[in-house]
C-alpha cells in the first residue's frame, strides 16, 4: 500500500512539473526570455505626481521603454523610481515630461532624450524633469462641456422635429420660403420700373431738403440764438441758487456740513479700534494674535491637517483589480469535482497590502438527511430526521494579503474555510507561485465521499501571458484522502484602468450614436 501511495504520488509531482516546462516554454515563446533583458534604475523629483503610481509606463518618443517601481515622499515634492531597458540610452541632457494618454487622461512619464550628447547617463542617476505643460486634461474639459450642449441642442431638435408633427411644421416654413422667394422674384421682376421711379423719387426729395437748407439759412441762426438764450437762463438759474445758499439757508447748510464732519470723525474713531485690533494680533496677544503669530499652533494645525491627511489618503489611492479563474482537474474527485470557476475582486490601498472577496464554486454541494425510527410508548413508530451537513455550492473569499517584496502571506475565508497562504512573485510579478492551507481536520461529512486528512494543501502557480491573460496549473487536495489531484486552467484579470479604458470607449460609442 505504501508503495503505491509514493508511486501515485511520484505520478502527480510529475505531472505538475511537466506542465511549468510546458508553461515556461509558452513564456519563452511568446515574451522573450525574461533574464536576457536588463533594466537600468533612474529617479526624477516631481513637485505633484498627478496620477503616477506604481507600475506607471514609462516612454520614449512614443513607445513603452520601463515602467515606474516606486514612489518616496520627500520634504518637498516626491521622488519617482523608475526603471528603463538598458537597450535604450538616455543621453546626458534628457529630461522628463508628465504627459496624459488617451482620453480618460491617465498620465504617463515621457523621457525627452538631448540631441548632439555623445555621452549617457550612469545607472542610478536623476533625469530632471521639464516645466509642466498643458496637456489633453484642459481640453478634454472643454470638449465634455462642448458635448454636453452639442448633446443638449441635439436632443431637443430631436424632440422638436422628430415627431411627426415637427416634420409637418418643417414642411410648412420651407413652403412658405419658396413661396416668398417666388413672390419676391415675381414683385422685383414685374415692378422694374416702380422700384426704379421709387429710386429717383428719393433722389428728387434729398435734393429739395438741400435746397430748402439754403433758402432757410436766416431761420437756422434763429434756431441756435434761442439756443444761446436758454443758456443764459441756465446761468440766472444757478445765480438764483447761489443765492439761496448763502442767505437765509445758509445755517441749514452748515448743519448738514457739521453732521458730515461728525459722521467722519466716527469713522476716523472706529478706523483707529481696527488698527488698535490688528497691532494687538501682530505682537500677539489675544486668542487670534496667538493663533496667528504664534508657530507652536501653526504648527498644531500643519500637524493636525497632516494627519487628516494621512487617513485620508489610502482611500484616495483606491485600486481595484477583477480576476477571474477557471480551472479543469485531471480526473473526476468527488469531494472537489471535475471543473472549478473563482472570482475575485482585490482592492489595494497601498502597493504592499491588499483585501481579497470573491465567490468560488464548489460541485461537491451535497445535503445529507439520516432518518432513524423507534418505537414510542404508544406501540406506535417515531421518525427522527436530522441532517448532518448541508453544504451549499458557492463559497465565499474574504482575505487580507500582506506583501514584502518577492513574498507575500494571507489569511481568511478560502472556500469559506479559515486558512492562510504564501505569495511568491517571480520575474516582475509575471509569475505568481501560492500554496493555500486550510479546511483544517477531517470532513465532518458521514457519506462515502467525505475527505479525511490534517487539512486541504493546494499549490499552483500563474503565469501571466500578457497583462491581462494568464494560464495556471498546480495540484489540489494535498494531503488529504482521497488522493491529490492535478489541475490546469486559465484566467482575465483587469485592473481599473482596463475597466476605466473599456468605459470611456463605451461612453464615446453612445456618444458617436
Amino acid at each position: 500500500m505504501l508503495t503505491r501511495s509514493v508511486s501515485t504520488e511520484l505520478k502527480v509531482g510529475l505531472f505538475a512539473v511537466a506542465g511549468f516546462g510546458i508553461l515556461g516554454t509558452l513564456i519563452v515563446t511568446l515574451e522573450g526570455n525574461p533574464f536576457s533583458s536588463r533594466a537600468i534604475d533612474f529617479y526624477t523629483v516631481l513637485d505633484n505626481v498627478g496620477g503616477v503610481g506604481q507600475r506607471t509606463q514609462v516612454r520614449t518618443s512614443g513607445v513603452q521603454v520601463g515602467e515606474v517601481t516606486s514612489i518616496d515622499i520627500l520634504p518637498k515634492g516626491a521622488r519617482v523610481n523608475f526603471k528603463i531597458s538598458s537597450k535604450v540610452g538616455i543621453p546626458k541632457g534628457s529630461f522628463i515630461e508628465l504627459r496624459s494618454k488617451g482620453i480618460l487622461g491617465d498620465v504617463y512619464l515621457e523621457v525627452v532624450r538631448a540631441e548632439g550628447s555623445e555621452e549617457n547617463l550612469r545607472p542610478g542617476e536623476m533625469i530632471p524633469k521639464m516645466k509642466e505643460l498643458n496637456d489633453m486634461s484642459a481640453l478634454m474639459a472643454s470638449m465634455g462641456s462642448i458635448a454636453t450642449d452639442i448633446k443638449t441642442v441635439s436632443s431637443t431638435l430631436s424632440k422638436v422635429l422628430g415627431s411627426e408633427g415637427g416634420k409637418n411644421s418643417l414642411q410648412n416654413i420651407l413652403a412658405n420660403i419658396e413661396a416668398i422667394t417666388a413672390d419676391t422674384r415675381n414683385v422685383i421682376s414685374t415692378e422694374k420700373e416702380n422700384v426704379a421711379r421709387i429710386i429717383a423719387n428719393l433722389r428728387e426729395s434729398t435734393e429739395r431738403v438741400n435746397a430748402m437748407l439754403e433758402r432757410n439759412d436766416g431761420r437756422i441762426d434763429e434756431v441756435i440764438a434761442s439756443v444761446q438764450s436758454s443758456m443764459s437762463d441756465v446761468k440766472a438759474f444757478t445765480s438764483e441758487l447761489k443765492t439761496m445758499v448763502t442767505g437765509p439757508n445758509k445755517g441749514r447748510m452748515e448743519n448738514i456740513i457739521a453732521s458730515i464732519d461728525d459722521s467722519m470723525l466716527n469713522i476716523r474713531q472706529a478706523s483707529s479700534k481696527v488698527q488698535l485690533i490688528v497691532d494687538k494680533v501682530e505682537k500677539g496677544e489675544g486668542t487670534l494674535g496667538q493663533l496667528v503669530s504664534k508657530d507652536d499652533t501653526a504648527n498644531d494645525i500643519r500637524s493636525t491637517l497632516k494627519s487628516i491627511k494621512d487617513v485620508l489618503a489610502p482611500a484616495t489611492k483606491l485600486q481595484v483589480e477583477v480576476d477571474y479563474k477557471g480551472e479543469v482537474r485531471s480526473k473526476e474527485n468527488v469531494a472537489l469535482g471535475r471543473y472549478g470557476n473563482h472570482f475575485n475582486v482585490r482592492l489595494s490601498t497601498r502597493p504592499d497590502r491588499y483585501y481579497l472577496l470573491g465567490i468560488s464554486d464548489s460541485p461537491a454541494a451535497r445535503k445529507r438527511v439520516i432518518t432513524t425510527s423507534s418505537p414510542n410508548a404508544d406501540g406506535g413508530t417515531t421518525t427522527v430526521e436530522r441532517t448532518p451537513e448541508d453544504r451549499g455550492r458557492l463559497r465565499f473569499n474574504a482575505q487580507f494579503a500582506k506583501r514584502y517584496e518577492a513574498v507575500g502571506v494571507r489569511f481568511g475565508l478560502f472556500e469559506s474555510y479559515a486558512g492562510v497562504a504564501g505569495d511568491l512573485y517571480l520575474f516582475g510579478d509575471r509569475v505568481a507561485t501560492a500554496v493555500e492551507v486550510f479546511n483544517f481536520g477531517d470532513d465532518q461529512f458521514e457519506g462515502t465521499d467525505s475527505t479525511k486528512g490534517f487539512a486541504r494543501v493546494k499549490a499552483y502557480s500563474n503565469v501571466f501571458v500578457t497583462p491581462n491573460f494568464y494560464v495556471t496549473g498546480g495540484a489540489d487536495n494535498i494531503g488529504r484522502t482521497p488522493r491529490p489531484v492535478a489541475f490546469v486552467g486559465a484566467g482575465l484579470r483587469f485592473t481599473d484602468e482596463d475597466l476605466k479604458a473599456v468605459i470611456g470607449a463605451a461612453s464615446l460609442s453612445s456618444m458617436a450614436k
